[in-house]
């Protein structure tokens, strides 16, 4: 199963392949904002991925709108496929 670590907050659990992201923090008992509850509407949910960016599902039309680059995701958009290490992005 694929490994995520949250950089920020030191912790890493195991989660099924294909898992969002958002799902993982919220049982890891990160917070993450998600003012849209997960859509993919508002973008508040971003994190930094510090490692495994091609370990995630590829970006899809609500991150390409918001114009997201490298290495920024929405965490209720990128999904599993292998380990990942990233960071709560700050928002400003």
């Amino acid at each position: 199963m694929p490994r995520v670590t949250f950089a920020d907050h030191e912790k890493t659990a195991e989660f099924p392949e294909g898992e969002r992201l958002l799902d993982c923090a919220r049982e890891m008992e990160i917070p993450i904002s998600q003012v849209c509850g997960g859509d993919g509407a508002c973008g508040t949910c971003r994190v930094e991925v510090m490692e495994g960016w091609d370990h995630l599902t590829p970006q899809n039309p609500e991150e390409l709108y918001k114009e997201l680059e490298e290495p920024f995701r929405l965490s209720c958009q990128a999904r599993l496929v292998n380990d990942v290490i990233v960071k709560v992005a700050k928002i400003e």
